[in-house]
């Protein structure tokens, strides 16, 4: 263990009730797991291409209604539950390690590093939307505030979500500004209609490699889509800065005491849940609003509100969700059916990938070829039928086994060693 590590405070654990707070966590991150499906299952039935290039298709007033009910309720609100939760984990991997007499960072690099492998096979192999990858770089970050002060932290979350904003804002105002200059303007003009244009090849060539084109073909194709995903990365506002300011946020509640107190959560957000919901509800229907006027490509003031309203929006809509269905557990209130979420939440790595898995094999060719086909309108039903084939499959896999299949492999590589 290294001097720093050695010279910190540890956190003394006191007795634990493991199953009262495993379940409460479990069951937030299986309800996150079906968030992230509703919202994945948009770009699992179209080309990773969609999110940036229009497909011209789903005009209707009743898929447009459901796009603008997801955005308001789903996008961006279950990755950053997902998000957050793996704040809370790292704490508590960390105090973990912290009492065996690990090292710490040597051991949760090593952590890290599986999952990077993991989602990377994921990402080439089976579907460029992956989350896991990405996640292990933020993680391999968050281990500069292991030791750092409550202060230190928060002033960072501040610094990563207010210095990506500042950097945007001032990214606008210079396009806006060579708006104003004609010669300048009609070069600014050029080069987004280029970047669009390539967004829309890559889009139609996704339909069709997607569609009819061999797994070799598809795999090639993934290595462009892995591009665009991972330069989304920096750009976009549910990106590695954001990744980081969530997972901080996590960390920071998480150290406030979780290991001795596992209601920990229900404190602190029940009683704020409607201040929560509320601003987070108003800047999600002008995150989902602001879509009626932005270009997919080109950055302007609609584009700039739109990132404020999902940077924000959705941090307090997932809290304030967490707040309610927390209450509803304190109360005994519908606590057969969010059990019924815990097992999903117990094996969430197997479960994401399985759910990639499932969808990769109803929308690709060498499936049911439902690619560009499948009207946003029945997003929700399929989720609803996939997740609940994922709950008794966990229920059932749960009566057998401890741990897992993915979630054993990925901790015997962490301790290198079989448990």
């Amino acid at each position: 263990m290294d001097k720093e590590e050695t010279r910190a405070e540890p956190v003394k654990a006191g007795p634990v009730k493991p199953v009262e707070r495993i379940i409460d966590l479990d069951i937030l991150r299986g309800i996150a797991l079906f968030g992230i499906l509703v919202v994945n299952l948009y770009i699992f039935s179209n080309p990773l291409a969609i999110l940036a290039a229009d497909s011209g298709l789903w005009s209707e007033w009743y898929n447009q209604a459901y796009l603008f009910f997801s955005r308001i309720f789903f996008e961006g609100k279950f990755i950053t539950l997902f998000s957050f939760l793996f704040g809370l984990g790292f704490y508590i991997f960390t105090e973990r390690l912290k009492e065996k007499g690990m090292p710490v960072r040597r051991v949760f690099f090593r952590r890290m590093f599986l999952l990077f492998l993991i989602g990377m096979f994921h990402g080439w192999l089976i579907w460029a939307g992956d989350i896991l990858a990405p996640y292990a770089v933020a993680g391999i970050i968050i281990m500069l505030f292991l030791y750092r002060t409550d202060k230190t932290i928060k002033v960072w979350m501040g610094i990563f979500i207010g210095g990506f904003l500042l950097l945007f804002t001032l990214l606008i105002a210079f396009i806006m500004w060579g708006m104003t200059i004609p010669d300048v303007a009609a070069g600014i003009k050029e080069g987004f209609v280029e970047v669009s244009e390539e967004f829309q090849d890559l889009l139609v060539r996704g339909y069709e490699i997607y569609a009819t084109g061999t797994f070799s073909e598809m795999i090639e194709y993934r290595g462009e889509e892995l591009s665009f995903a991972w330069s989304g990365m920096f750009i976009s506002p549910m990106g590695i800065p954001f990744i980081i300011a969530i997972f901080l946020l996590g960390y920071l509640i998480g150290r406030q005491g979780l290991l001795q107190q596992p209601k920990l959560l229900r404190s602190l957000l029940i009683p704020r849940r409607w201040k929560l919901f509320l601003p987070g509800l108003l800047l999600s229907i002008i995150y989902a609003s602001s879509y009626l006027y932005t270009d997919p490509v080109f950055f302007d003031n609609w584009t700039l509100l739109q990132m404020v309203g999902i940077i924000f929006g959705a941090p307090l809509l997932m809290l304030g969700y967490c707040g309610f269905i927390l209450k509803w557990l304190e109360d005994n209130r519908g606590t057969t059916f969010l059990n019924r979420f815990a097992p999903v939440g117990r094996m969430a790595l197997t479960n994401y990938i399985i759910q990639s898995v499932i969808c990769t094999s109803i929308f690709y060719g060498f499936g049911l070829g439902l690619i560009g086909r499948f009207p946003p309108i029945f997003i929700l039903p399929l989720a609803i039928v996939i997740f609940g084939l994922q709950v008794y499959a966990s229920e059932w896999y749960f009566k057998k086994f401890k741990m897992g299949p993915l979630e054993k492999m990925w901790r015997v590589g962490t301790y290198l060693r079989r448990v």
